[in-house]
């Protein structure tokens, strides 16, 4: 059996009143690299997680909106404007139940942000105002495959692992960062300004990205390893 990958799919008044929604190519990249996508809806509170979880062999944590301030104990600034506060309590027990039966976790972009949320890390909200740098990290949406930015990677890290250590481009399309990595991570990649653009615990088995590696694989093969390992380790399993 193909390991099954369990992703959030939420709600978004915004765009499609009354559906769940989950980009598409988040469940090609999975398919691609060998695993099975589960969709688990968000809604009816948080303690259905609990119902995924038992089926589930490892997590993909996608992008999204703003996590929920409060969710981490400070007040919204004015430039965060549209949360999911169902989705964040969803998502952020999906991640402990998942660390509690030892399951991979991969995060993308929010995913990033919410794992730092969620286990004690702290978020620059907004980074033009919090952080300005010499670097644009949020680019034109309608070109999500653009390779944008320059990244550095860790020695002898798990990104560097499984990236290489040519020099590396990505696409970027975030206001948000990881300001503290939460205990037992450490960032193990860094955009030309400092921010973070990756992190990963001790033992590997939790990393996440800043940018968009599922709007990368089809047409770049260096970002494939990054789904293939999550499945690979849900395989172990």
């Amino acid at each position: 059996m193909r390991p099954r990958i369990g992703l959030a799919a939420a709600e978004n008044p915004a765009l499609l009143p009354g559906k769940h929604i989950i980009n598409t190519p988040y469940i090609d990249a999975i398919f691609a690299a060998g695993g099975t996508p589960v969709l688990v809806p968000v809604g009816g509170g948080p303690e259905r997680a609990r119902d995924y979880t038992g089926i589930l062999d490892g997590l993909l944590l996608p992008g999204g909106e703003d996590v929920t301030p409060n969710l981490y104990g400070e007040e919204p600034r004015p430039q965060v404007t549209y949360m999911n506060e169902d989705r964040d309590r969803m998502e952020m027990e999906l991640l402990a139940l998942a660390l509690e039966r030892r399951l991979p976790v991969f995060g993308i972009c929010r995913g990033m942000q919410l794992v730092a949320a969620a286990l004690g890390g702290a978020l620059y909200q907004d980074l033009p105002t919090q952080r300005p740098g010499s670097v644009a990290h949020s680019q034109d949406r309608s070109i999500r495959a653009q390779l944008t930015h320059r990244v550095t990677l860790a020695p002898g890290s798990v990104l560097e692992e499984l990236l290489g250590k040519e020099p590396l481009r990505v696409n970027s399309y975030h206001h948000q960062a990881v300001k503290t990595p939460p205990p037992g991570f450490q960032i193990t990649a860094w955009a030309a300004d400092g921010v973070a653009e990756g992190m990963e615990n001790q033992d590997g088995s939790v990393y996440a990205v800043q940018w968009h590696p599922e709007e990368l694989v089809e047409r770049c093969g260096r970002f494939r390893p990054l789904f293939r390992r999550l499945v690979e380790l849900a395989g172990a399993r």
